[in-house]
């Protein structure tokens, strides 16, 4: 299409110049023709009057209509009495109005050629100013018609018209057998190769005897379709190797987690355990008080002289199965009674190591985690096990309460406040993006074996021992917490004194993170 609109605007263009250029010749030759037929005529009409025109003047416009048959009308105007009036015209056609340029050469006294175009038909007018016999001004002008430079464009249109066509017909014809014979074979073989390969079929190359520069480009395509191979081949072997190590990934992130919950599920005995164990040390101390009284007035009536001996021998009875009983009691507390161990711990280390054995959940489960803490270190006195206990449940719970991502943090604050003496407290901050706890549920959830989580979930201990050993650390536990804002526990536990107790060797933070 670019090629047969080049051509034909180049045709067209070329054959709009070469007829302008014919016509402006013809106009140009036209033009001096009748110039010199005025000039003439009014050579022989400056010895003549104004208002008499003898025969020799009507045989000469009568030569020059028949020597130029371009001449339609000669027309001869004389001055009087100050007004241009005509005073011969070969026409039959009556009177003409004046054209602006004949009044201006008249005046100028000087001749004039030029074209007028009216109606669609262009005239050419030559004037030339006189002088009559009698005195007179005025001047003659001869109008040529241009209805043959007319029947040239007409006849210069139709052979441009038929020129274009037949040019127009044989490039189309031309472009379409070469086209066919070169470019679309060359073409719908390169097409057909590609098809190929992309069906799959990667041994495909194509002919690189193709004609013309088709043959450099099948050179081309066959390299890029090596390449293309050669890449998809190394491409398989590292998506292999990706498989295969993210299958031992998975592998190694299952024994984790297996590890982790049976981790767990310890940790959930002992808590279980532990409650138990409480429960068991309050009961023995509540039936040792009553148990004890009893004993004493058993101990007042035995010693009265007048008792029976009979009523005697059933109070000795009955004092033995007291004390069998009191040593019963006696000896479940001595199995309750929970280690009194009291080491400086440092609670940003203990933090670390309580995060690092919950990892791979928080990391399987998209659980971001994060540490704040400011005028460390951070060191109380307690025992370790128990501390390790307590940050356990607490950041159990918060996974337990995120469902799907989210994010916990932990951040300690060191706070001495005037009226406590120089005493200082640590103020430790887990706070969680869960579900949150509603507002009736918030004052219960210390209570033994009140759970917040769906039956078969949760024990219902871990808050509870977890607030039995903040107690025993001298501590405070609170919580802050609205459905679908998350949830923060707040644990108070005073620093540790400088009085040289030996710390417990442990993992520090950095080698945790590690």
């Amino acid at each position: 299409m670019l090629i047969v609109v080049t051509t034909v605007t180049v045709l067209g263009a070329a054959e709009w110049l070469a007829t302008r250029s014919a016509l402006h010749s013809v106009e140009k030759a036209v033009g001096e023709q009748t110039a010199i037929a005025t000039r003439r005529l009014a050579n022989s009409l400056e010895s003549v009057a104004s208002t008499n025109f003898p025969v020799e003047y009507q045989n000469r416009v009568r030569e020059i209509l028949e020597l130029e048959p371009n001449v339609s009308r000669v027309d001869v105007y004389a001055d009087i009495d100050g007004v241009l009036k005509p005073v011969q015209s070969s026409s039959t056609r009556g009177i003409r109005s004046l054209q602006d340029r004949e009044v201006r050469s008249f005046h100028a006294h000087r001749p004039d050629t030029f074209m007028v175009t009216n109606s669609g038909e262009t005239e050419l007018f030559s004037t030339y100013p006189l002088r009559f016999k009698d005195g007179r001004e005025g001047f003659v002008t001869l109008v040529s018609s241009l209805w043959v430079v007319n029947d040239i464009l007409a006849t210069h249109l139709r052979i441009r018209v038929f020129a274009v066509l037949g040019t127009l017909v044989c490039l189309v014809v031309a472009i379409v057998l070469v086209f066919r014979t070169t470019v679309y074979r060359s073409v719908r073989h390169l097409v057909d190769v590609m098809e190929r390969f992309k069906s799959g079929d990667a041994s495909v190359r194509a002919d690189e005897s193709l004609t013309g520069e088709f043959g450099e480009l099948a050179s081309h395509f066959n390299r890029t379709l090596q390449e293309i191979q050669r890449f998809s081949h190394h491409l398989k072997q590292q998506v292999e190797a990706a498989t295969e190590e993210l299958t031992s990934r998975n592998r190694e992130l299952q024994h984790v987690n297996m590890k982790l919950y049976e981790t767990q599920k310890r940790l959930g005995q002992a808590e279980r355990l532990a409650l138990v164990g409480q429960l068991t040390a309050t009961f023995a101390h509540e039936i040792g008080s009553p148990l004890s009284a009893i004993s004493t007035h058993l101990q007042i009536l035995l010693e009265d002289p007048q008792l029976d001996p009979k009523v005697r021998n059933r109070l000795h009875l009955t004092n033995n199965q007291i004390d069998r009983v009191c040593s019963i009691v006696e000896s479940l507390l001595m199995s309750t009674h929970r280690s009194t161990r009291r080491v400086t711990v440092e609670l940003e280390e203990m933090v670390y190591k309580v995060f690092y054995l919950l990892e791979p959940t928080m990391e399987s489960r998209q659980i971001a985690f994060s540490f704040r803490g400011s005028d460390g270190p951070f060191l109380v006195e307690g025992d370790p096990d128990q501390l390790q206990q307590l940050f356990l449940n607490l950041f159990n719970n918060s996974l337990d309460a995120i469902q799907g991502a989210g994010s916990f943090s932990v951040e300690i604050r060191r706070e001495a406040p005037p009226e406590k003496n120089g005493e200082a407290y640590f103020h430790i901050d887990v706070r969680d993006s869960g579900i949150g706890i509603s507002a009736s549920r918030l004052d219960h959830i210390f209570e033994p074996f009140f759970t917040t989580k769906e039956f078969g979930k949760g024990s219902g201990l871990g808050l509870a021992v977890s607030k039995e050993i903040v107690r025993h650390h001298e501590g405070q536990i609170s919580v802050v917490s609205s459905l679908g804002r998350g949830t923060c526990f707040t644990i108070c536990l005073p620093e540790a004194r400088r009085s040289g107790l030996k710390a417990e060797p442990t993992m520090t933070a950095r080698e945790v993170q590690s």
